[in-house]
């Protein structure tokens, strides 16, 4: 009888914690309001990695605008905001209005995206995500569709395979000389992401890691390429407010 009430009480006290547990933060419709409506999550505004890209060819082309973010593992709850224009200060999250935007995954999931209409007049944006007890925004997004579109160019790549499995990619800075960081992706004939990087430089060995400065590539196993097989390399330089002002693409393949 004694193990029988204490079965009684366990199982009652997990019926009481389910219904405690709060794994979906409230919803409210500026940024600000969302965050003070949920303080049991913490908020982390470092961690959340995105920029937006539009206005370029050739890539992405489905939608004017593309609010590209990093989910990092199991995150859930994709949110976008944005701001009536310009001309507010960005850091005040109640400047920050809530629209709801078709979300895509894109290299199978490893990264998402945002699909944005175009806009008459730039603006700021920001994502949020919730991970671990955590409510994550990103750092402020420009967005400069209106007057600094992106530029797609193939032509400030070279691709040197001297090394076979470990090629070095160089590149150049095309019409818009404003990138402070330099965003790197190879990815096989699936969309499967092989690696991701960032640097300051305008070069990158495959899988050198002395000047990535932000390594977002899978960690287990260690990322490789393998001989007789083609791949894709994707470079977006971002400018200090996080709007992606040059694209540029090329294929290899192993020997």
């Amino acid at each position: 009888m004694k193990n029988f009430w204490l079965i009684i009480l366990l199982l009652s006290f997990l019926a009481c914690n389910k219904e405690t547990t709060k794994l979906v933060p409230d919803l409210a419709d500026d940024l600000a309001t969302y965050v003070e409506t949920n303080p049991e999550f913490r908020l982390v505004t470092d961690s959340l990695i995105a920029c937006a890209v539009g206005g370029q060819t050739q890539f992405l082309t489905d939608t004017p605008i593309s609010i590209l973010f990093y989910p990092e593992g199991n995150a859930m709850e994709f949110h976008y905001f944005e701001t009536e224009n310009i001309n507010v200060d960005p850091e005040e999250l109640a400047n920050y209005q809530r629209i709801e935007l078709p979300d895509e995954p894109m290299l199978n999931g490893y990264m998402h995206r945002f699909k944005r209409t175009a806009l008459n007049e730039n603006t700021w944006c920001r994502v949020s995500f919730v991970k671990n007890g955590n409510l994550h925004i990103s750092n402020p997004i420009r967005i400069k569709y209106d007057d600094l579109p992106t530029e797609y160019n193939t032509e400030v790549l070279t691709i040197d395979q001297q090394t076979p499995l470990s090629p070095i990619f160089q590149w150049e800075d095309g019409r818009i000389n404003e990138n402070q960081i330099y965003f790197q992706i190879v990815h096989d004939e699936n969309d499967n992401l092989i690696s991701g990087t960032y640097t300051f430089d305008q070069h990158f060995q495959f899988y050198d890691l002395s000047n990535v400065v932000l390594n977002v590539s899978p960690t287990s196993p260690t990322p490789s390429l393998a001989a007789g097989q083609k791949y894709s390399f994707v470079l977006l330089g971002v400018s200090i407010d996080s709007w992606v002002n040059l694209i540029v693409e090329g294929e290899f393949e192993t020997k």
